[in-house]
């Protein structure tokens, strides 16, 4: 069985002790170096015993999990967040494409995370773009946001501002750009929450984000029509005709 190492970060004792003891009792796979409650601990520790992956808390009284993050030029490590409920950060983290535990933590979606982390260590995928992507995020003075999307084995960072519309697929969405179409596991309420109320995008319908930037024209009449710069039309619903139209003219 091929070993991993791994820290645990926790302000919380028993966080680490639940924790620690389902890793012992369900991954042996699992070596655990060491054991840190604090970002400057952590940090130590990292440098100490070079862990693979490293389990980190986010809600910490003296300093947030990811200050600890912060400290790397390039993180030397997968992680893997163990949060309480935290919508921000847990839609942050998903549109990273990286992997979190909300506490009380449970062991199936602990195999789940632990599995994707050996295939990046064992690939020697590095996750480091999509943890600068996260931090960006959670950056309030930054307003570039990026979407993480899965493209084969690798991870792509779509920059929102390139997004030209959204459209919902069942449990999925599919993202356009000028150059090309992606396929995300996201519902469109997900995209409106990450992007936020001031960004440039809009709902027209039900099934349906534009970026109000990507516009090429619009019609004011009933009914109402967007045509975006690809060349494709939608229909605004009649319900959303004044939002639309008012955030147009904004």
């Amino acid at each position: 069985m091929e070993k991993i190492t791994a820290i645990l970060v926790d302000d919380e004792n028993k966080n680490r002790e639940v924790l620690k003891n389902l890793l012992t009792n369900f991954f042996p796979e699992v070596e655990i170096l060491g054991e840190a409650e604090s970002v400057e601990s952590a940090f130590k520790l990292v440098n100490q015993k070079n862990p693979q992956l490293v389990f980190l808390d986010i809600q910490m009284p003296r300093s947030s999990g990811f200050n600890l993050l912060k400290k790397f030029d390039v993180v030397p490590f997968e992680v893997i967040f163990v949060t309480s409920y935290d919508q921000y950060a847990i839609t942050a983290i998903k549109f990273s494409a990286l992997d979190y535990l909300l506490k009380p933590v449970e062991v199936k979606d602990l195999k789940s995370a632990i599995e994707k982390a050996k295939k990046s260590i064992a690939s020697k995928h590095q996750t480091n773009g999509q943890i600068i992507n996260l931090l960006n995020n959670l950056d309030e003075e930054n307003k570039e946001r990026k979407v993480a999307v899965h493209v084969g084995e690798k991870v792509e960072l779509i920059s929102a501002t390139d997004i030209i519309y959204i459209e919902a697929d069942g449990s999925y969405c599919k993202i356009k750009t000028a150059n090309d179409k992606y396929t995300i596991a996201k519902f469109l309420k997900d995209f409106e929450e990450y992007f936020g109320e001031n960004s440039d995008f809009v709902r027209i319908h039900k099934s349906c984000l534009i970026n109000v930037r990507h516009i090429k024209n619009y019609s004011k009449g009933e009914p109402c029509f967007i045509e975006m710069i690809d060349g494709i039309t939608f229909e605004v619903a009649r319900r959303k005709k004044q939002e639309v139209l008012e955030r147009l003219r904004t």
